[in-house]
């Protein structure tokens, strides 16, 4: 046999033993997971509590949508309103109008009916008028509505905590089966190795779980109603699917290692409880320590910068500077004698003024927000959860940057609508005549608060760190599976 046959004999041996071993190790792993899948089934309390998991899930999917829709169409129904009084208003300055002012509503989340996020607990309705900028107001939460009150109990974050729970709990019951009736030697002395039998459990675990999850998504799945709620929604199920994937890995392991010790589940446990639901709350409290932000500290900022601009209701010296600047502009030497009505350039330049200040003082205390933000982010070493939870919250676009969005739109929709009554008066009318009205088609004119809708697309550096924390947690999970694996194979005992 030449040189080159006996290299394509080696080469095809070979590659046809490898493709045996491969075959062996997939005939050996499906074995293995339709073991323990039986073993599985017969397990009243494990289908018992998968069972009450779905009923739990679907109930809250209900719960949430009904809440959504009695929202959706309380506030849609009120922007109407409010917009149509705008439009039928009788003649009145448009500086008064500007203080009469007008409503806006926070738009709908894409996912708001299964994950509502911060926004329950946010204002949904700001009023616009002329010189203030106002905070939202009214919060779903603070109208006692039952669905509002316990938000927590939408589907997603459901979804997260409760069947979180139940991967773990499961995994660890599933991975310590042997251990509890003394077998390991046994299965030892049948030359069972311990990788695939632990990635069989740990992938069981996760089958389940999600078995008992999927009806709730397959219903909120039709609730869809856009291409970006569409993406939204898929990633949302991906990173669940991880998430719960990874606690069940999480508990196998914890399982496999712990299983003879007495108190080894009321560990597990216990430690759950304390990243999920003890250590966040304290790191809530420690960033608003290291990091205080009140809004009284704000408001107090903010009104002493007004103080060093025009004021358009006021006298201060820089209301005679600006006055100066228009006489020199226009030409003449007294206010009565301008083309266009200065008390609504004042009001105007006021406006301007009071924005630059909203600006660069918000900024401020929202680069404080941020960092906070940052120290809370130490909870995600405490579990897989937490991280999980932030991630939920963005991808469904409900959290803290939505709501700030809101406000910025609706700020941007109160500057250009005082804008265009304040150089319309400036126009039409002349100083001191504050009897003047336009015409009576006049506030028709103005379109409705209609803010742009952000895609996922366009904030994906918001769902980046908790991305990252899910995808470290995940390494976690596979490690701590190989190294019981091999705990195994070495020490049975």
């Amino acid at each position: 046999m030449s040189p080159k046959n006996k290299l394509d004999y080696m080469s095809k041996h070979s590659k046809a033993n490898s493709d045996l071993a491969a075959s062996n190790a997939t005939a050996r792993f499906s074995s293995y997971f339709s073991l323990e899948w039986k073993l599985v089934l017969k397990d009243r309390g494990a289908i018992l509590t998968a069972f009450s998991l779905a009923v739990v899930l679907l109930v809250a999917f209900w719960s949430g949508k009904r809440a959504d829709q009695s929202e959706t169409e309380a506030l849609h129904s009120a922007a109407e309103r409010v917009q149509a009084e705008w439009e039928s208003q009788p003649p009145r300055n448009p500086h008064m109008a500007a203080h009469y002012g007008i409503l806006v509503y926070r738009p709908r989340a894409p996912l708001q009916a299964i994950e509502p996020g911060v926004l329950p607990y946010q204002g949904a309705v700001t009023f616009l008028e002329a010189h203030r900028r106002n905070a939202p107001v009214l919060s779903p939460a603070s109208v006692r509505v039952a669905e509002s009150r316990y938000g927590g109990t939408r589907f997603s974050p459901m979804l997260q905590v409760t069947a979180g729970f139940l991967a773990l709990v499961l995994g660890y019951l599933i991975g310590a089966r042997e251990a509890q009736r003394a077998m390991l030697l046994l299965l030892r002395g049948l030359g069972i190795k311990g990788g695939l039998r632990i990635a069989a459990k740990a992938l069981v675990t996760g089958t389940l779980v999600l078995l008992a999850a999927a009806p709730a998504l397959l219903l909120a799945a039709f609730q869809v109603d856009s291409e970006d709620g569409a993406v939204r929604f898929l990633a949302l199920t991906a990173g669940s699917f991880i998430h719960l994937f990874i606690l069940a890995g999480l508990g196998v392991a914890a399982g496999t290692w712990l299983g003879t010790a007495r108190f080894g589940l009321a560990t597990v446990a216990f430690a759950w409880g304390m990243g999920v639901l003890i250590l966040p709350r304290i790191i809530d409290v420690a960033a608003e320590q290291i990091i205080p932000l009140t809004q009284r500290e704000i408001n107090e900022v903010i009104a002493a910068d007004f103080a060093e601009g025009p004021d358009g209701h006021g006298n201060t010296e820089a209301n005679k500077v600006f006055e100066q600047e228009i006489l020199k502009q226009y030409g003449v030497e007294r206010k009565e004698d301008l083309p266009v009505n200065f008390d609504a350039l004042l009001m105007q330049a006021d406006e301007e003024h009071r924005g630059k200040v909203y600006d660069l003082r918000l900024a401020e205390a929202d680069a404080r927000r941020k960092r906070q933000d940052r120290i809370r982010r130490i909870s995600w070493i405490f579990g897989p959860t937490p991280a999980m939870l932030d991630l939920s919250v963005r991808i469904a676009g409900a959290d803290a940057g939505t709501q700030r969005r809101f406000d910025q739109a609706a700020e941007t929709f109160r500057r250009d609508l005082v804008s265009r009554l304040n150089n319309h008066m400036a126009t039409n009318s002349r100083t001191g005549d504050w009897e003047w009205t336009p015409d009576d088609e006049y506030y028709a004119s103005f379109t409705a608060f209609n803010p742009p809708q952000h895609k996922l697309t366009d904030n994906l550096n918001d769902v980046l760190p908790a991305t990252i924390a899910l995808g470290l947690w995940g390494l976690l999970m596979l490690g701590s599976l190989v190294i019981v694996a091999k705990r195994f194979n070495h020490n049975p005992l």
